[in-house]
């Protein structure tokens, strides 16, 4: 979740999708510096040409391909590949990337019943890569599929927005899918007609279903657990291949470019391999030889000790990818592993901000930050509780003092805490320096590496055990309720045994938070809104239920044949759809 994808309500702009960053993964004005925009030296760079291969390196092989399971930044800027939605992002540089056009859908939604009832008509002659159409059964049963116990499912909004049936809906594989009726908040006024009806007010749902969590899937096609290793596709490309080796995306023959004002699909193939090895890749794309010219790193940025060479060189620069991902990298505070709050508190002030920014290669990849709402999203709120802005190196002497506060009145705070995080050599060395910084207030951290390739899954089950989890957001749309409420209702906490699908990695789950959500969702007022979700960002902060490090910036490689790039705020990351080779016989 890895992931993701940020929403306004309808007409207001605002940016993007929610996901989990794992690798440096709400968002809302991007400046793109890439080799494709970039013409600081009056030079004009051609624009992509149709056919080649464009080679797209990832820093971790990605977790999930169903849509319905997809939880990270990566997976949703890879689905856009092979999955439509009924709406969709723009794929332009700059704000136009914030705003959200119709995709399968001939609009973005037409709200009744005071935004409780959404309705969208499907465009014509949209087909799956067999040739069949796509129609609302599909629809309604790629949503219903995010219901099942079967899937680890990180994306809420389904279950959070949707009317349940009397009993609790349990998705479509469980007593012949409520013996054929389904979820019947979703209705199939025809074959071309969706009607959604919501439990709750929803302004900006015309964005929620950008999500790759509302994409259809045949069920003729749905092989269950397998469907994550290969989508079927109703986009530009389909996958040939898929294994742990790499992905590799052809074209798909009845994808109508007349339909889809959004897919560029200028290469003739796409094939992604995985190296988690960033300084390597970074040489490799600087010195960009062979293959490497056609190249991209997507995910993982410029490794720290290339990062001056890049920007002070004016031939490199220009095939740098750069831009404010209105994401930010934080740590979570296990509220039950931790329950008092002057001992999440001291830690909060004796983290290095300083020291941490440094490892991850300086300011070219983030300002540091105090709240979980980036500036960029109008809903953000400008405040400093723990002064780590003017104290970027933490304050020990605070930290010190509410820890011996905590332990006069017996509240004793842990000596020992485990921290977890992607096991990636970047991440190793970035949080090497939180074992430094807490050794200075008595606590010794035992870092809890895992398999990259299982983290998230791994963090969403609530007895992970861990008391500090590294994690980043980019917001699913530009507004606070992409951050907030996945992030910080505890009513989304599983209470399953084994469950994963758990984003609320700091536990919290505070009844006056959860109502105040609640509040805000509701709120008409898009000026109104923003004001809310910018007091719980405080409330939440005030309660030290996380710890924001950065706010994250992006700094990308490409090879000198790749054009197209920018960051785009949905993912935080160059987007797919509009990439491309400048001259694809190299």
């Amino acid at each position: 979740m890895p992931h993701t994808v940020n929403i306004l309500p309808a007409g207001a702009r605002g940016r993007r999708l929610r996901r989990m960053v794992t690798l440096g993964v709400a968002i809302l004005i991007v400046a793109s510096t890439a080799a494709c925009g970039k013409t600081d030296a009056g030079e004009k760079v051609s624009p992509p040409t149709k056919g080649g291969a464009v080679r797209v390196v990832l820093g971790a092989k990605p977790a999930h391909l169903d849509p319905q399971r997809i939880k990270n930044a990566t997976e949703a800027n890879l689905s856009r590949l092979t999955s439509r939605t009924l709406t969709t992002f723009r794929s332009e540089p700059g704000t136009a990337a914030s705003e959200i056009v119709g995709d399968l859908a001939t609009d973005t939604g037409r709200p009744s019943e005071g935004n409780k009832i959404w309705e969208f008509t499907l465009k014509p002659s949209i087909r799956w890569e067999d040739g069949s159409p796509v129609t609302c059964a599909d629809l309604k049963y790629g949503v219903e599929r995010g219901f099942s116990n079967l899937f680890q499912v990180s994306l809420p909004y389904a279950k959070q927005y949707l009317q349940d049936n009397d009993d609790p809906y349990r998705g479509p594989f469980v007593g012949n899918n409520n013996l054929g009726k389904g979820l019947q908040s979703i209705e199939c006024v025809d074959q071309k007609t969706i009607r959604f009806h919501l439990k709750i007010a929803v302004g900006d749902f015309g964005y929620t279903v950008a999500l790759p969590v509302f994409s259809p899937v045949p069920p003729a096609q749905d092989k269950k657990g397998d469907y994550d290793h290969r989508p079927f596709s109703n986009g530009p490309y389909k996958l040939d291949q898929s294994d742990d080796k790499q992905l590799v995306y052809v074209r798909n023959k009845f994808w109508d470019s007349a339909t889809d004002a959004v897919r560029k699909a200028y290469p003739a193939r796409i094939v992604v391999t995985v190296d988690a090895d960033s300084a390597t890749v970074t040489n490799n794309l600087i010195n960009s030889d062979g293959e490497w010219a056609d190249a991209i790193g997507l995910e993982k940025n410029v490794a720290a000790q290339f990062v001056q060479q890049v920007v002070n060189d004016p031939g490199l620069s220009k095939r740098a990818i750069a831009g404010s991902t209105g994401g930010v990298r934080y740590f979570a505070i296990n509220m039950r592993t931790i329950p008092e709050l002057r001992c999440r508190q001291a830690l909060v002030y004796a983290f290095n901000k300083r020291k941490y920014r440094a490892a991850a290669g300086g300011s070219s990849f983030g300002d540091f930050a105090s709240a979980m709402i980036a500036p960029q999203l109008a809903a953000h709120r400008d405040f400093d509780l723990y002064g780590s802005i003017a104290h970027s190196e933490g304050d020990q002497d605070k930290a010190l003092a509410l820890r011996k506060q905590a332990a006069d009145d017996n509240k004793a705070c842990p000596s020992r805490m485990k921290l977890a995080f992607p096991d990636q050599k970047d991440i190793r060395r970035q949080v090497a320096t939180i074992v430094e910084s807490y050794q200075l207030i008595g606590v010794e951290v035992q870092l809890s590496p895992v398999n990259p390739d299982e983290y998230f899954d791994a963090m969403g089950n609530p007895a992970n055990g861990n008391d500090l989890v590294y994690a980043g957001w980019i917001p699913d749309w530009a507004n606070g309720s992409a951050v907030i409420p996945p992030l910080f209702d505890g009513r989304l906490i599983p209470t399953k045994a084994g469950a994963s699908s758990n984003l609320n990695f700091s536990l919290l789950n505070d009844q006056e938070i959860n109502k105040l959500i609640d509040q805000a969702l509701a709120e008409p007022r898009l000026d109104v809104q923003y004001n809310l979700w910018g007091q719980l960002d405080e409330k939440i902060q005030a309660k030290a239920a996380t710890i924001p490090v950065i706010y994250i910036k992006a700094l990308r490689m490409a090879g000198t044949n790749v054009r197209g790039g920018f960051i785009h705020p949905q993912f935080g990351q160059p987007d797919l759809c509009a990439l491309g080779l400048g001259d694809p016989s190299k």
